[in-house]
């Protein structure tokens, strides 16, 4: 009897391992290939339509991959400095960073935490918190994964954004005949790559 004991629970301590295992082997973190990803802000005018970059960003994706290329996503943190969203238009991006109340709030944020999964190639939604000049709403975001290969997957997409709903002001210019649309969008093409690999390279 007490051998038997002893088995269950040699068994069951094995299980708890392989099982912790597994879940550690599963969960992997994700930043972004600066030198492969693009980001951008684009919009609309009384005049024209207008694009910015965002040069200065963090991203960071808990995530992983089985051998079917079925992703799950646990949780995405993104950031990026305000006044590192700018164009080739030196006015626009003093108007554009005023607007944002860039001075107080130096940076713009989206979280998700609801886990998803992921098949390559198909369009993929979930929800998350959206921060911008210190308010923050929840939106949805919409996004396609790319075939994952060498311990990286890239994902791609954009979000609407009403200016208004964050308490955003449209920037104008010339003396009010340039207004700025109140929807812009946030266009994302990002290469996210093992952490892990990332260092050892």
């Amino acid at each position: 009897m007490k051998k038997m004991k002893s088995y269950n629970k040699l068994i069951i301590s094995l299980f708890a391992i392989l099982l912790a295992s597994n879940l550690s082997v599963a969960q992997v973190s994700y930043e972004e290939n600066e030198s492969n990803s693009k980001l951008m802000v684009t919009g609309t005018s009384s005049i024209h339509d207008w694009e910015m970059a965002v040069e200065d960003y963090d991203c960071l994706v808990s995530a992983s991959a089985d051998e079917n290329q079925q992703i799950s996503i646990e949780s995405i943190k993104f950031s990026c400095l305000a006044e590192s969203i700018t164009s080739d238009n030196k006015i626009m991006d003093n108007k554009a960073h005023k607007a944002l109340d860039s001075d107080d709030h130096p940076k713009i944020s989206f979280s998700a935490d609801a886990t998803v999964s992921a098949t390559a190639n198909s369009l993929t939604k979930t929800k998350g918190k959206l921060q911008i000049a210190g308010k923050e709403k929840e939106v949805e975001l919409e996004f396609t994964v790319a075939e994952a290969k060498d311990d990286q997957f890239k994902v791609s997409g954009k979000i609407p954004v009403k200016m208004s709903d964050f308490g955003i002001d449209p920037p104008t210019a010339m003396m009010g005949t340039l207004k700025t649309g109140d929807e812009v969008f946030i266009h994302f093409d990002i290469v996210l790559q093992n952490m892990q690999t990332s260092k050892a390279n």
